[in-house]
C-alpha cells in the first residue's frame, strides 16, 4: 500500500495539506496599515496554547510576549547575544549550529557549564521528541542556576508531549507557525520570556512596531482557519499506518519517523502531499 521511495533522507520537511495550498493561492492582501499588531499578538500566543494533541502547561509564568519572524530569529538573537560558542548545545539539534561554527564542541549531561546558558529544541530532532535526559537536563540546570531557552518550532507538529514550562531554569522559548501549516515562506511566532529586557532587539522591534505587517496578516489567515495541531489531527491515524506497513518506528512528530533499529530518520511528507 506504501511504497518506500517516497520517504524523504536525510531532509524532514513539514507536512502540507490541500486545505493549506488552496488558501495559499486564494490569499489576496489588501491595505494593512491599520493591521493590530497588538490583538495579533495576543491572539497568536493564545493560539499556540491551544494544541489538543499536547499537555502543555507554565504559559503564564512568561509574561513578555514578542512576536518574531520565526523560531529561526529566536536562535539567532540567543547567537548575537552570547556568540555561537557562548551557548551550550547538544549533540543531534538543529543542524544550523554546525553550519555556524564547523568545529562546534557539544555539551553533555555531564559537562554543563554554569557560566553559560543552554539552547536546545524541544522536541529535540535527533530524537523525534523530548530529549531523552531532558528532564535530568532540567534538574541539572535548576541546581547550577544555568538558564535553559527552548526552540518549540517543532512542537506545532508534535503529539501525545506533556510538558510545563514553568521551571526555574528556562528563561525562554518560542514557537512558529511554519512547521504548523507549512509556512516556512511566511515565517511567524511568538516567543516567551519570564522578563523584559528592553535592550533584546527582539523586544526593540516590538516596541516600535518594526515587524511586517502583510506577513502577520497572511499568518492571521492560517491561524482563523486551522488549529495548531491540525496536521497532527487529520494525518496521526496514517501516521501509525504507514509506519507499521514500512516496519518503521514511529516517534512524537507527525512529519518524521525512525527505521526501525533508530538509526536513521526519514520524512513522510510525500506520504501526505
Amino acid at each position: 500500500m506504501y511504497n518506500r521511495e517516497k520517504l524523504i533522507h536525510p531532509a524532514l520537511p513539514p507536512l502540507d495539506t490541500e486545505e493549506f495550498d488552496n488558501l495559499r493561492a486564494a490569499i489576496t492582501v489588501p491595505d494593512v496599515r491599520d493591521f493590530d499588531i497588538g490583538k495579533f499578538k495576543s491572539s497568536a500566543a493564545q493560539h499556540f496554547t491551544n494544541n489538543d494533541s499536547n499537555r502543555l502547561s507554565g504559559f503564564e509564568s512568561f509574561p513578555q510576549k514578542d512576536l518574531i519572524v520565526g523560531c529561526q530569529q529566536y536562535v539567532d538573537n540567543l547567537i548575537s547575544k552570547n556568540g555561537i560558542n557562548g551557548l551550550q548545545i547538544f549533540e543531534h539539534d538543529y543542524h544550523y549550529y554546525q553550519r555556524v561554527n564547523p568545529d562546534i564542541k557539544y555539551v553533555t549531561l555531564d559537562t554543563l557549564d554554569n557560566t553559560k546558558p543552554v539552547l536546545m529544541a524541544m522536541p529535540f530532532p535527533g530524537h523525534l521528541g523530548k530529549h531523552r535526559n531532558l528532564e535530568k537536563i532540567i534538574a541539572v540546570c535548576n541546581e547550577r542556576n544555568i538558564d535553559l531557552h527552548l526552540d518549540c518550532a517543532w512542537l506545532v507538529a508534535a503529539f501525545d508531549i506533556e510538558f510545563n514550562f514553568n521551571q526555574p531554569c528556562i528563561k525562554s522559548f518560542a514557537m512558529s507557525f511554519s512547521k504548523a501549516y507549512s509556512l516556512s515562506w511566511n515565517k511567524v511566532g511568538v516567543r516567551w520570556s519570564r522578563e523584559k529586557n528592553n535592550q533584546d532587539t527582539i523586544t526593540i522591534l516590538n516596541q516600535t512596531n518594526a515587524l511586517s505587517k502583510h506577513t502577520l496578516y497572511v499568518a492571521k489567515q492560517y491561524m482563523d482557519r486551522f488549529p495548531i495541531d491540525y496536521v497532527c489531527k487529520k494525518y496521526k491515524n496514517e501516521y501509525f499506518k504507514i509506519c507499521q506497513s514500512l516496519k518503521l518506528r514511529p516517534s512524537n512528530i507527525i512529519h518524521a519517523c525512525f527505521s526501525i533499529e533508530r538509526s536513521k530518520l526519514y520524512g513522510l511528507k510525500n506520504f501526505f502531499s
